[in-house]
């Protein structure tokens, strides 16, 4: 799971402050964000939601655009069109303020451009964390995260990234591939079934997302993920994976 950034700012020597310092907080924070579009054009904004759809985007933008569309006004359209978005207002117009709740955009923050800029970084990287944890907790309430913890850090991939989980070769340590790569961490398969009932026990050691399934070859008794990973499953198994993909296939 990533996170998409997007930047609308007019001036184009803010714009370039403004991706620096995120690019820096992605590079010693978290390589998950991603700026996918700056620009200081609103348009290109519209042209971003309309192609690409984004869900749970973070997007930095200026109120004042010096075009006929807004920034309050933009924030609008892109809260209609990616309704869990964070928004957030890099401005000189703090008196504008009261404006967005009248417009129900709901901002995540209001940050001045006239500020220390030790003050104006702190506060850009505090509404980055504050994003990524509102879009974790939104994500996991709705059963759409499978976290693990390394050490003391943890990770919550997206469950359509996950194609199953199965044990390491490590003693007591599970292995979780995904459309993005591997992940190990220190598990056990029965507590995961539980906590993810959307997984699928295809055998003793493996549970599966059946949304991933590229192919499923019933003479060998094996489901492919892709040309590289596959599981194999009992014959006594075939008549409920039947069932499962076939509820899955008509979701």
């Amino acid at each position: 799971m990533s996170y998409s950034i997007i930047i609308c700012e007019d001036q184009f020597l803010q714009l370039q402050q403004l991706e620096s310092i995120i690019q820096n907080y992605i590079l010693f924070h978290s390589e998950l964000f991603q700026i996918k579009l700056k620009t200081q054009s609103p348009i290109e904004v519209k042209t971003y939601l309309k192609q690409f759809q984004p869900k749970n985007g973070i997007y930095f933008l200026d109120i004042d655009l010096n075009h006929s569309i807004s920034g309050i006004d933009l924030a609008e359209m892109i809260r209609k069109a990616d309704v869990q978005a964070k928004i957030i207002f890099v401005t000189t117009h703090d008196e504008l303020a009261p404006l967005t709740f009248k417009r129900k955009v709901e901002a995540l923050g209001f940050i001045a451009k006239d500020q220390p800029i030790n003050t104006y970084r702190e506060e850009i990287m505090e509404l980055l964390t504050t994003a990524q944890d509102r879009i974790d907790g939104l994500k996991t309430a709705q059963k759409r995260n499978f976290s693990f913890s390394v050490g003391s850090q943890t990770f919550n991939i997206d469950m359509e990234d996950v194609l199953f989980v199965a044990p390491s070769n490590i003693p007591h340590r599970i292995s979780l591939y995904t459309t993005n790569g591997q992940y190990e961490f220190y598990g056990k398969l029965n507590e995961l079934e539980k906590r993810y009932p959307n997984l699928f026990r295809v055998n003793r050691s493996c549970l599966i997302n059946p949304v991933n399934i590229r192919e499923i070859d019933y003479s060998t008794r094996t489901i492919r993920f892709g040309e590289e990973l596959s599981c194999s499953f009992p014959l006594g198994k075939a008549k409920k994976i039947k069932e499962v993909v076939k509820v899955d296939f008509d979701l």
